[in-house]
């Protein structure tokens, strides 16, 4: 028996249920009787509070997967439908790679084996909530890619949704904490242990962001960072220190419009340091800002390109 929601194609109109798939068989609610009617008390030769535990800690997806095949007591006691395709929201409705899937009608928990992305056009309150909507009925996250958008999330529910993205993209997204404050972007990072790319567009930054991204150490070991709308604020000499010694990451930071002419005059004179250096011994990064012209902006372009 498999309970992969992702290999589920054409669910009924009514949507799917506490059910699995394996070669045709389709166990929903019009099913689930029948589903129920096979399932018989099991006799272990280990503990029954032993069994128990197994059946509501497995380890991995995979794992979950081969209990359930070996038994219908795992899933009765531990009812979770693994997920093992990309999970997208297109700002209208929820599909699995393109087959619509209706959250409605899910029941059982849900494991997200595979990538997860909410990509929603429109303003509308309950469009900036889709994803805290569906939180509940998340079992794990294993997402290798959370791509979201236009979001407000908790601070709360990040670990879950953060614990095992590699690449994370959050465009105007804003996480709050509970008395509704917005999350630092220094928080996001050290949350995403697992991350290797972080990009975000709307970031919350203090002056003290670029010294507690310092003493975060996956921060430090990121491949790929890029910050856009970033205000005046921000520690540019903190950065440009930082910038100098690092070898590791691809720095991408796209300044707010609302910079003063002396923040401006301070950029320039890194990208005009950067430009005229022949060899680097670091990794330089890519400034995009008011007052940067066409030319100096394609020769930063190349140069980070390169590097």
């Amino acid at each position: 028996m498999n309970l992969t929601v992702a290999l589920i194609k054409n669910p009924p109109s009514n949507g799917e249920s506490n059910g699995a798939e394996n070669d045709g068989m389709i166990v929903r609610n019009s099913k689930r009787a029948k589903f129920m009617a096979t399932y018989r008390h099991q006799n272990f030769s280990m503990p029954d509070s032993f069994v128990f535990y197994i059946a509501k800690n497995p380890k991995t997806w995979k794992l979950y997967q081969k209990m359930v095949k070996t038994c219908k007591f795992f899933f009765v006691k531990n009812p979770i439908l693994v997920i093992d395709r990309t999970l997208n929201y297109d700002g209208s409705q929820w599909d699995i790679e393109e087959t619509p899937y209706d959250m409605n009608q899910t029941t059982s928990m849900l494991w997200i084996a595979d990538d997860l992305t909410v990509d929603s056009d429109t303003a509308a309150t309950k469009d900036q909530n889709i994803l805290t909507l569906i939180i509940p009925k998340i079992y794990r996250c294993d997402a290798c890619m959370l791509s979201l958008k236009k979001q407000v999330i908790s601070y709360r529910d990040l670990p879950l949704l953060t614990s095992s993205a590699e690449w994370i993209y959050f465009d105007e997204v804003v996480v709050k904490h509970e008395n509704g404050s917005n999350v630092e972007v220094q928080k996001i990072v050290k949350i995403a242990s697992n991350a290797m790319l972080i990009h975000i567009s709307h970031p919350t930054i203090t002056s003290k962001t670029m010294e507690e991204l310092l003493k975060i150490p996956n921060f430090l070991t990121l491949h790929d960072f890029a910050l856009k709308n970033v205000p005046e604020v921000f520690d540019i000499e903190a950065f440009y220190v930082h910038m100098k010694k690092n070898k590791t990451t691809s720095f991408d930071l796209d300044f707010d419009e609302s910079i003063s002419d002396e923040y401006m005059k301070r950029l320039n004179e890194i990208t005009d340091e950067i430009i005229a250096t022949k060899e680097f011994d670091y990794k330089p990064a890519f400034f995009d800002f008011r007052g940067l012209d066409d030319e100096r902006q394609l020769m930063l372009e190349d140069i980070f390109d390169q590097e």
